[in-house]
């Protein structure tokens, strides 16, 4: 016990800032946000956050574990656009929990060793408590969304109404089964879209509207989240916010001029994957030291390097008769200026995916600089339609770029409050993934707390068999608190509860029944919502690694080693 003697001196500085920096996103559990403005006072603007990551990227992070904490989110962010609310919460409690190991005396190794077991026990419960996705298609959709996909639905609808005055013919019989099909296939695409909404009803239509749009161009049955773009609208209402076919963009009122020319035709594409600018380097490139140009022509061109290089540029552009350059970077501001009298659309900060999806359906090759375009690396069948024009409000036009083979689908999100944008394009995204990695694990969690009761009742049941640590049941105990925590700030949040004795009680009432081993079916409000398995397990795996990393940071920087103490073997080397 000398280790913990040690702890016991000195504060876990570290565990108490991440549980107070976890604090701040109890409002950001659940269906039932509550939304926090964020006021730049340098900028004077202000930006309207409803969830762990934005707010973690506007606030002033000027600690280690801040930092730690912000990378943490990030990672979850980018795999699974989901899921940062529950990791932030539980590496918040799960700090607390360490911090009352210590007090307690328990050593840093004792600790990290039932934690770790404890995790182990609440994932065997999603293994176990697993539900597949065929069992979701058995429920039909609630009305509320049911109402909102009439529309999705309809043209097969009236096709299959078309046909009944045909379908004494053979030769409709191979299309009639086809759309039945279709048909079945998006009703259980919406049920499993329903299951996973966790009340974003709006955005999820426009989930399925995509996935929709995707089916019909490329019979995927998953959906595709590599080819979805997306188009922010500020000064609409939201009503207005709707998905196209095919990769759509805003425009300049001078660009979209060049389109009213390009319309109608079928067109020659380039693609540029990095700067179009004339001081562009690709990535690796090193600039030999010490060249000297020597030149014996009494003759010098006054022209200078960029204006030779524009030159060059539109030279490449007339010759091989390319009229949309689709650029990953940034463009030349002169050789965007200079190609619009050519009739020459430039789209930049074109995303790679989009760059892939057309190199696969034009023929294009991408390359590094405008100058090695050569005829190989021409793509064509690209045609351009104005969608809208915003000129009125601000100078934008929305433009659709298609070609005949394309799966992109485009959402236009649109917001009469421009700081609620990022807030509704997080709330797609998270959909989508939701979405998306519910039809490639085909299964989900019962959600609402439900899996979280069944880990209580688990942990519950595995601290009453004997352990060769007697200090494991103290912090499998703690364990199961803190799932108790977590659930009753999902009710309060859900307004199942007005305060969090409440939610205890109400807890404490719903487990009883199960107390002989009988597995908890479902939660207090879970019929219905369900979880992804993948983003679940991983967010819980991140949040416990993230608190223990703290946790050593704290023993070896923060509390101090005596020399003395044989300590080290306790600590978790990275």
């Amino acid at each position: 016990m000398s280790g913990s003697a040690t702890v016991a001196q000195r504060r876990h500085i570290g565990l108490q800032e991440l549980d107070a920096l976890a604090a701040t996103i109890r409002g950001f559990l659940g269906p039932n946000k509550r939304p926090k403005f964020i006021q730049d006072e340098d900028a004077g603007d202000a930006v309207l956050v409803s969830s762990s990551l934005r707010l973690l990227e506007r606030i002033d992070l000027d600690g280690s574990v801040g930092q730690l904490l912000h990378e943490t989110v990030q990672a979850q962010q980018k795999v699974f656009h989901s899921g940062t609310g529950t990791l932030v919460f539980l590496a918040g409690v799960w700090s607390r929990v360490a911090l009352e190991c210590l007090n307690r005396g328990i050593t840093v190794l004792d600790i990290k060793t039932a934690m770790r077991k404890g995790l182990e026990v609440c994932l065997e419960v999603c293994k176990r408590s697993a539900v597949s996705v065929e069992e979701l298609k058995e429920h039909k959709p609630t009305s509320a969304l049911k109402s909102k996909i009439q529309d999705t639905s309809m043209d097969v609808k009236l096709s299959q109404n078309l046909r009944l005055t045909l379908k004494h013919s053979r030769h409709f019989n191979l299309q009639d089964a086809q759309t039945e099909n279709a048909q079945t296939v998006l009703n259980d695409i919406t049920r499993i879209a329903q299951a996973v909404n966790h009340g974003c009803d709006s955005s999820m239509l426009l989930v399925l509207k995509a996935w929709k749009l995707q089916y019909k161009n490329a019979q995927n049955k998953s959906l595709d989240i590599q080819k979805l773009v997306m188009c922010l609208i500020p000064g609409l209402s939201e009503e207005k916010s709707h998905v196209l076919h095919g990769f759509v963009t805003l425009l300049s009122v001078e660009q979209a001029s060049v389109v009213q020319h390009l319309q109608g035709h079928s067109l020659n594409i380039a693609l540029v994957n990095g700067d179009l600018c004339e001081k562009y380097r690709h990535v690796g490139f090193n600039r030999p030291g010490n060249v000297v140009h020597v030149t014996d022509c009494t003759y010098v061109s006054s022209m200078s390097l960029e204006d030779r290089w524009i030159e060059d540029a539109l030279r490449k552009l007339h010759e091989f008769s390319i009229d949309v350059v689709l650029v990953s970077g940034t463009a030349s501001v002169k050789l965007k200026n200079r190609v619009l009298g050519a009739n020459v659309l430039v789209i930049e900060g074109v995303k790679t995916n989009i760059l892939k999806d057309f190199s696969t359906c034009t023929g294009a090759v991408p390359v590094s600089y405008i100058t090695q375009i050569n005829e190989s690396c021409v793509g064509w069948g690209v045609t351009l339609s104005p969608c809208r024009d915003f000129s009125g409000k601000n100078d934008l036009v929305m433009v659709s770029i298609v070609t005949a083979s394309t799966s992109l689908v485009t959402a236009v999100l649109c917001s009469s409050v421009s700081a609620k944008l990022q807030s509704l394009e997080d709330q797609f995204w998270s959909c989508a993934h939701r979405l998306h990695h519910a039809l490639v694990d085909r299964k989900v969690l019962r959600g609402a707390g439900t899996t979280e009761l069944q880990c209580i009742q688990q942990l519950n049941q595995s601290k009453q068999t004997e352990m060769e640590n007697p200090q494991e049941t103290v912090v499998l105990e703690l364990m199961a608190e803190a799932w108790m925590d977590y659930v009753s700030t999902l009710m309060l949040n859900s307004g199942s509860v007005g305060s969090k004795a409440e939610a205890w009680t109400a807890i404490a009432h719903q487990m009883r029944p199960y107390t002989d081993g009988e597995a908890i079916s479902r939660g207090m409000d879970g019929v219905g919502v369900y979880d992804n398995v993948t983003v679940k397990s991983e967010a819980w795996r991140r949040a416990l690694d993230l608190v223990f990393l703290v946790l050593q940071s704290d023993t070896e920087i923060v509390t101090g080693v005596s020399e003395g103490e044989n300590v080290y073997r306790e600590l978790m080397y990275l």
